[in-house]
Order: C-alpha cells, then structure tokens, then sequence
C-alpha cells in the first residue's frame, strides 16, 4: 500500500492542521481512511457519557491536496485504513502551526523499523533562497480488510427537526457558562426556527433563546434531547474551522446531530441523548 500528498495552499494547510486538531482532541483514537477522491477522519468512541462520541469528517483530496497518489490493498479494495493514537499527533501538529509560512507539507506513509508511520514533511523558509525540512513520523497500525465495516459512514439521519445553528462562537460562550451551573441541558427546537437551550438545578433555571433560525427540514412541530455540555463544549472549541453553514439535526430524546458543511469538507458529531446511552 502506498499513500503520499502534497499541499502547497497556505490556507489548505491552515484548515487541514485545524481539522486535525480537532480529530485529535475529541478521541483517543483515530482512523484515517484514504481513498483516490477523499480522506476521512473517524473518531468512533463506545457510546457511553465519559465516552468520545462519534465524528466523521469528509475531506476533498483535489481541495486540499496539488499531488495525491495512493495505492490500496488491491484493485478491488483500493483503500486504505490507518489508525493512530491521538496524543502522538500532538507534537506534529505543533510543527505545522509554527509553519504558518511553510512552502509545502507532505503527507506519506512510510515503513520504519518499529511500524509503518505517517510521515510529515514540513518545508520551511529558512534566510534568503534556503529552506529547512522537519520531519515527523506518526506510527500508525494498518487496520485489516476484516475489520473495515466497522468504520462505515453512518447512515443518513432522518430527523424530527433541522435547523441552521446561530453563530457557532456565541453557542460556544453560552455553552461554557452552563457547563459551570450543570452537567447537561436540553436542546429544544420548534418549526418556527426556535432554539432554546436551558439547565436546571435545584437553584437556578437558565434558558438561551435563539429565534428566526432557518428550518432546514422539519417532520415534527417540535423536537427535544438532552446532552451533555462538556461533550458540546469541547466541540464549539473548533469553530475557527469556519465552515459555511452548520446544521442541527435532532431526533425525539435521541440524538444531537451537527454538520459543518464546507465546499472542501464535511464534519459530522454525533452527540447521543443521555437518557439514551
């Protein structure tokens, strides 16, 4: 198997270090799944309330990437599947955002002594007409073919009520206020493109109103669950990706579903109900 990128677009490489980072924090592990159009990201955690949740990102390798080549396991299976610890990227991406003037990054799997890696390969200017190459190796396990079912997209959500969330950066400060009063809140949705978010304890009720959101898709008049704040917390602290609209799915009691949604990627968090772990 062979796998080996390039970017030279300072703003890929900027929204590709940010997309990785947040890979990294959400989950102890990841899987990055490679195929001749696209890259993915998979975080997939047990589904417990100390547990990760579940995140699929979705990356455009003709975007990101001005050379691709990859070779998978064989021509009938052309993927591949690598899974790397979360704290091993710490010191990469690192490098990568000293490099804000890096000339290029290259990205390739490579075969080390102790177990194949993902090799970066950050160009850096370096005085006049010079340049310095750091690299980094990330060791990585090749997830077998027997094992790649479990890392299939989810199925698509059919829910009760869809709406555009309001300004990502605000929900974020709102969401780290709560998170000091409780554990978790109620996520309360309505067909006139209500959003409300509110936490009760036994000595403060605290309700954030956000009104005249759009209404992406709707089944149900009204459409309620409740999550846990630290999980959306940690999340919203990703929202310099900047994408260009997020999506809130909710299905009754079940499931917060948001996607930033972007021309060169898509990133999917999956945020169960707590009274349906």
């Amino acid at each position: 198997m062979k796998f080996r990128g390039k970017m030279i677009d300072p703003n890929c490489i900027k929204q590709f270090i940010g997309i990785l980072g947040c890979m990294t924090k959400l989950g102890k592990s990841c899987i990055l799944r490679i195929t001749s159009t696209d890259l993915y990201f998979i975080v997939r955690e047990s589904q417990t309330i100390s547990a990760s949740p579940l995140i699929w990102c979705t990356l455009d390798e003709g975007h990101f990437f001005s050379e691709f080549g990859m070779e998978g396991l064989s021509t009938i299976d052309n993927e591949i599947y690598l899974e790397f610890v979360a704290e091993n990227v710490a010191r990469t991406l690192t490098a990568l955002r000293v490099s804000g003037t890096a000339k290029s990054v290259k990205i390739k799997l490579t075969k080390k002594l102790s177990s194949p890696c993902l090799t970066f390969e950050i160009d850096l200017p370096s005085g006049s007409n010079h340049s310095r190459l750091v690299v980094h190796d990330i060791p990585v396990n090749l997830v077998p073919r027997r094992l790649w079912n479990d890392y299939l997209e989810p199925e698509a959500l059919d829910p009760d009520i869809s709406v555009h969330m309001p300004q990502l950066r605000l929900m974020k400060s709102i969401v780290e206020r709560m998170k000091n009063l409780a554990n978790m809140a109620t996520l309360h949705i309505t067909s006139e493109g209500l959003l409300t978010l509110t936490v009760e304890t036994e000595a403060v009720s605290v309700t954030s109103h956000f009104d005249n959101l759009h209404v992406e898709k709707q089944k149900e008049d009204e459409a309620s669950v409740s999550i846990e704040l630290k999980r959306l917390s940690n999340f919203l602290a990703h929202e310099q990706l900047n994408p260009q609209k997020v999506v809130c799915d909710v299905l009754q009691s079940k499931m917060m579903h948001l996607n930033f949604l972007s021309d060169s990627y898509s990133l999917q968090y999956f945020l169960p109900g707590i009274n349906d772990q």
